[in-house]
């Protein structure tokens, strides 16, 4: 399950990723529209809590869908809402994938999530993003207090969030989008 960075860009970045591992890999994955992305509007309220809602509505949309173990992936923003849902729902998640999230956003913190996680955590980031430092992300690592953890730092300019990915064209996937294809399948190395 994926959740989309921040902003008006319109179509979900993770789009060619999630094609590339169902043709690739077989793996299923859910796409959705955050409030706020896109043409999609927030209704009244704090935005950062519609994700969590929205997220969290659509795991268990894909629970009651069939779906067998749910890894969230969030980009960005949707890392620190991915690191959130993990923490938090019931049952939990089998794995949670953080591509660049932040510190904190609108409200949320990644540090207090990450301390109540339960749940094998990979943590990917690139020295010189604008959003998130290595330090911030190393910190997000270390506290999470599971066994099946991991941080990958890539080369200086690979970009932030599903940027990480590579694959810009549909193709060239970076190490790291093999990697977490591994952790979807729940192979936590």
């Amino acid at each position: 399950m994926f959740v989309q960075q921040a902003g008006p860009t319109g179509v979900c970045g993770f789009w060619p990723y999630a094609d590339w591992l169902a043709r690739t890999n077989g793996v299923r994955s859910v796409l959705f529209s955050q409030c706020g992305t896109g043409a999609s509007q927030c209704p009244a309220g704090n935005p950062a809590d519609q994700w969590l809602t929205t997220t969290t509505a659509a795991v268990i949309w894909a629970r009651t869908h069939g779906a067998g173990p749910i890894t969230l992936v969030g980009a960005s923003a949707g890392g620190v809402v991915a690191l959130q849902v993990a923490a938090s729902i019931r049952p939990p998640v089998a794995a949670v994938v953080d591509l660049s999230g932040e510190r904190s956003w609108m409200g949320l913190d990644s540090l207090a999530a990450a301390r109540r996680l339960q749940v094998p955590a990979l943590f990917a980031v690139a020295p010189g993003d604008g959003y998130v430092s290595v330090a911030t992300m190393r910190q997000l690592h270390e506290a999470a207090p599971v066994r099946a953890k991991r941080l990958v730092v890539l080369a200086e300019g690979a970009g932030h969030g599903w940027e990480l990915l590579g694959g810009a064209a549909g193709s060239d996937w970076s190490p790291l989008a093999v990697t977490v294809a591994s952790w979807i399948q729940g192979r936590h190395r």
